[in-house]
């Protein structure tokens, strides 16, 4: 941990973590960890272990003693064919590519979807994940007005009309539990940006990471315009974080591009990872863990709603974050002061497209700490905040 290495925080075996006490003038304090958006555990040790045990009969000394296919063994990819299926994206188990998670999968969609000196427009605040990916891929980034649900579809072409020359146009969204304002599309909305983006040649990129989130009454980007949508899943968030699996499909007339920067970037995902994967696909435990995390996403955030009710603006649908909208110095301000009482939060300028915007917030992740955790947290950040208020 940077911190740690820094001399900021001491780890106490069996404890937890500590703000060093160097740093306060006082006794140390436990430090909470808001920052991090990864769900609760919900994989349980039992069943780690039995899948464990039951690699060796699944993948051989063989396959390990060769490099693996590059875009995945077809069983596995025939697996997660299925729980994307599941999670109302169909699609054929040859057009899916395994990457090393989701972050990866971006990382290869921004490679080839995109040319130098693109534009990439996104919301004013979005996964700092992307954002990097974005500016590594050479892309400049445009903000794009939001609402409750998202992007707003006329101020999206609005500012398409205005790029009409660049290398590339793309639009990055996240339509399902947007990341860190929490918000859903409607199906109304996804196909508004869907004719917004086919009208001006739009590229779309689109991260369905929460998609165990889902309504099932909204469907992915993907399905309502396949011609023009990179679709990005994965399992850090509906099953365990290190669960280092993702999915990629790729529009038909690009799947040669995606496919040779996927081999350009690995030489294959492990077998061992996603044999585990593709086990607990099949055998249902993927499913009971998005049923787990569905249910004690509702109880935290409505839990961590009442504890921050007047700086909540908006509650998401699922999820383990939460956004507090307020000016980016008052926001740098708490996340400073919230650090010195042990209580990470996401730094404000990590999420947004314009780091010298002031329109800005924190992102609180609630999935990561213990219930009691999680209440001592809260109350620490709450009085932070009415101080600085």
């Amino acid at each position: 941990m940077n911190l740690e290495r820094r001399g900021l925080v001491r780890g106490e075996h069996g404890r937890g973590t500590f703000v060093a006490a160097g740093n306060r003038g006082r006794d140390a304090v436990e430090l909470i960890d808001f920052s991090v958006n990864v769900p609760p555990p919900m994989l349980a040790a039992q069943k780690l272990a039995s899948s464990l045990t039951a690699l060796p009969q699944s993948v051989s000394a063989a396959e390990l003693a060769t490099y693996a296919d590059p875009l995945g063994l077809p069983h596995h990819r025939q697996a997660i064919a299925a729980w994307l299926d599941r999670q109302g994206m169909p699609v054929a188990s040859e057009r899916v590519l395994i990457t090393h998670g989701a972050q990866h999968a971006l990382a290869v969609a921004f490679a080839a979807a995109t040319a130098p000196g693109g534009i990439v427009l996104t919301e004013a605040h979005t996964y700092p994940g992307a954002l990097e990916a974005a500016r590594r891929s050479g892309q400049q980034l445009r903000a794009v007005p939001t609402d409750v649900q998202g992007v707003i579809p006329d101020a999206l072409a609005d500012v398409l009309t205005t790029i009409q020359g660049a290398a590339s146009r793309t639009v990055y969204l996240t339509p399902t539990l947007q990341n860190p304002c929490g918000y859903t599309m409607s199906q109304r909305r996804r196909r508004d940006v869907v004719d917004a983006c086919r009208e001006h040649h739009a590229t779309i990129i689109e991260d369905d990471v929460y998609s165990v989130f889902r309504d099932s009454r909204t469907t992915p980007l993907a399905r309502l315009a396949p011609e023009r949508t990179w679709y990005i899943n994965g399992f850090s968030k509906s099953l365990s974080p290190g669960v280092r699996v993702g999915a990629l499909v790729a529009p038909e007339m690009s799947q040669s591009q995606a496919r040779a920067i996927l081999q350009a970037t690995t030489l294959g995902v492990s077998p061992l990872m996603a044999e585990l994967v593709a086990r607990w696909v099949s055998d249902g435990t993927a499913a009971h863990v998005a049923t787990a995390l569905r249910a004690e996403s509702e109880e935290r955030l409505t839990f961590a709603a009442s504890m921050l009710a007047e700086h909540v603006s908006f509650l998401p649908a699922g999820g383990f974050h939460l956004w507090l909208p307020m000016p980016r110095s008052q926001a740098e301000e708490i996340a400073h002061s919230a650090a010195r009482e042990g209580v990470l939060v996401t730094p404000p300028t990590v999420t947004s497209t314009d780091p010298l915007s002031e329109a800005s917030g924190l992102r609180v992740c609630i999935g990561r700490p213990d219930p009691r955790q999680l209440e001592r947290g809260l109350a620490r950040l709450r009085k932070v905040i009415q101080k600085t208020y």
